[in-house]
């Protein structure tokens, strides 16, 4: 992946705090459905699967967005 891709600012504002990266953002709403869509207790393995997997929708989305 381009290491350009998705560091630019999620939600830019004036007073100076930038806040997070649009690829930052976008894995955390790719957490957020892996999660919602569980159906077994998590265990240390379960939360390795969704922090890779995460990142991964995230690099894949912003890849298509800069299409």
């Amino acid at each position: 992946m381009d290491n350009k891709i998705g560091q630019e600012i999620a939600f830019p504002n004036s007073n100076g705090n930038n806040g997070m990266s649009k690829r930052f953002y976008a894995a955390c709403a790719a957490m957020q459905g892996i999660l919602s869509n569980q159906s077994t207790l998590p265990n240390a393995e379960w939360f390795e699967y969704i922090g890779k997997y995460a990142w991964i929708a995230a690099d894949e989305l912003l890849k298509q967005e800069n299409r």
